[in-house]
């Protein structure tokens, strides 16, 4: 009365020593893909948007470290 789904099996990646890669990725293949008008007007919005949170991330790191040596210099005086 035992089938198939009764016994244990053992993990696909288990017994691999290539712990899940295969031995060509990350490999140039010389496969192409051409980005449609659509995509890359999508691109350049995200690459944008990327940019200015940067920016603004940078902005905000700046003005908190200028304000806590503002503060440390005045409790020194």
């Amino acid at each position: 009365m035992s089938n198939e789904t009764d016994t244990p099996k053992e993990h696909p990646m288990a017994a691999d020593d290539n712990f899940g890669f295969h031995h060509r990725e990350g490999l140039p293949t010389g496969e192409n893909y051409k980005l449609t008008p659509e995509e890359e007007a999508a691109r350049k919005k995200r690459n944008v948007a990327i940019a200015w949170s940067l920016l603004g991330f940078m902005a905000i790191v700046f003005t908190v470290t200028v304000v806590r040596i503002g503060q440390n210099s005045a409790g020194a005086l």
